[in-house]
């Protein structure tokens, strides 16, 4: 069965929320009958499975988004509430679904903020109490005892949960890092031009001789001036901007809304940076500012034969591709032109 795409939206939290209701509906639809429930008790199934129904479709528009991460606690609420309800409004089905509550719990710990369950524990005693049969001293101990495994396995659950998304986020962040300079690798590169629009543009930096630099100063020189580079490119860049490892000596730098004068600012102050700090080389850059018939591939391409251009022109300078319909696997000396002086 295939499910509606609204009941995906939201995310895992709200998604999982929609699971609990379905999940705990469908077990008591389907079991409901062994019980022997008479017309009240049908009726009182029937208007909880109605109002399940119509949360499950409340929930597809609502902006959570925009709320608490423990705004999906309705979800075990509104469980609890109609277990609470099916509790005190039937005869022969009440006590036969407070198990649901656990259930409900486990929900809490695997999917929202560590504590929540705490915060939920003094709704959930008296709901579970109308969900029961009876009220002597056993119901009271086994409530006590109950409330008690609910907050260890929410708790427990809960710790686990943000352990495994803190391994997660470190294995991601690994995946899309350089390892000698900690800016961007090609991986995350290619993920981040999918969001360039017009007005971006891509930057391709490169340092000059650094073959040179490596045979005569060894390699562990050679990366260090990596390192140095990449420093200097992660601090002196915008916060919206961004810099990443392309290959060897070449790094890639995306500016949002900055058009080509702007850029081409940009990278001059990276080289003023870069020379104050005493690098060990220049560098030379190309640019190419994204349009509304240009794809960031293109621009890429076009920014790496303008940076060419720069070396063929004598390196430490910057050269800029002229947006154009033409753009391809090499631009032409015609479409690239010295901008290292002209701002």
């Amino acid at each position: 069965m295939r499910v509606p795409a609204r009941w995906l939206t939201g995310g895992p939290a709200v998604v999982a929320g929609r699971a609990l209701l379905l999940v705990s509906g469908t077990l008591v639809a389907l079991t409901a009958w062994l019980l022997s429930p008479g017309p009240t008790d049908q009726l009182v199934l029937a208007a909880a499975g109605v109002g399940a129904l119509a949360l499950l479709g409340v929930s597809s528009a609502l902006p959570w988004d925009r709320w608490s991460p423990r705004a999906p606690l309705v979800f075990p609420l509104a469980v609890m509430g109609a277990l609470a309800a099916v509790g005190t409004g039937t005869r022969d089905v009440a006590g036969a679904y407070v198990p649901f509550f656990v259930l409900c719990f486990v929900y809490v710990g695997v999917f929202l903020p560590s504590r929540t369950a705490y915060g939920l524990l003094p709704v959930a005693v008296p709901l579970y109490l109308l969900s029961s049969e009876g009220h002597d001293s056993t119901v009271v101990v086994r409530t006590v005892v109950t409330a008690c495994v609910w907050l260890l396995v929410a708790e427990l659950l809960a710790q686990l949960a943000q352990r495994q998304r803190a391994a997660a986020d470190v294995l991601v962040r690994d995946a899309r890092t350089d390892p000698l300079t900690t800016i961007g690798n090609r991986r995350d590169l290619e993920d981040r031009m999918t969001r360039l629009r017009p007005g971006d543009t891509v930057v391709v930096c490169d340092l000059d001789h650094f073959k040179q630099l490596n045979d005569s100063r060894g390699h562990a020189f050679g990366d260090q001036v990596l390192r140095e580079f990449g420093a200097v490119l992660a601090a002196g860049l915008r916060r919206d901007d961004y810099a990443a490892r392309f290959g060897g000596e070449e790094f890639v730098l995306l500016l949002h809304g900055s058009g080509t004068a702007a850029a081409v600012d940009v990278v001059e102050r990276l080289r003023q940076t870069w020379c104050e700090a005493g690098g060990a080389t220049t560098f030379s850059a190309g640019c190419a500012t994204l349009d509304d018939v240009t794809s960031a591939e293109r621009a890429l391409v076009a920014a790496d034969a303008a940076l060419y251009a720069a070396k063929r022109d004598g390196r430490d300078r910057t050269r800029s591709a002229e947006a154009a319909d033409g753009w391809g696997p090499r631009v032409g000396a015609d479409s690239v032109r010295d901008l290292s002086h002209e701002f």
